[in-house]
């Protein structure tokens, strides 16, 4: 092993279910309070279940895969370093899309919005380098 894999210190995997939990109990609670069964301020429960959201991908993409060798490192490496790069080209051209389709120049997206993005990115990138083995 090398001393890059090494260095890597992620979660052990039984954390990915706890994610795959949370992500469940966040749609659970937005789906109860849109049918009206449970009687919370629709302001709050976005705000809690985006946050719930996007601590449960993080647990997910700090997880250990079933397999994690040098080469899934290397991969999670590639795919961080892209979702990263995708993230501030968004936060560059987003306005001017915005003015161009809107005719506002200024971005509705929030942070939360756009970590989200980015962590359903990096999944995408996972996916696709790991298919290109």
């Amino acid at each position: 092993m090398s001393n890059h894999h090494q260095d890597l210190r992620l979660l052990p995997r039984k954390f990915k279910k706890i994610a795959f939990t949370m992500i469940l109990l966040s749609a659970l609670v937005i789906t109860l309070s849109i049918l009206n069964v449970l009687m919370l301020d629709m302001e709050i429960v976005l705000t809690a279940t985006k946050s719930c959201i996007l601590a449960s991908l993080l647990l997910l993409v700090i997880s250990k895969d079933k397999i994690e060798d040098e080469l899934t490192s290397r991969i999670r490496l590639k795919a961080f370093a892209s979702s990263f790069v995708f993230g501030v080209v968004i936060t560059i051209v987003a306005p001017f899309i915005n003015y161009f389709i809107l005719g506002d120049f200024i971005s509705q997206k929030g942070i939360t919005e756009l970590l989200i993005s980015m962590f359903c990115f990096y999944f995408f990138m996972i996916y696709i380098l790991k298919k290109n083995r």
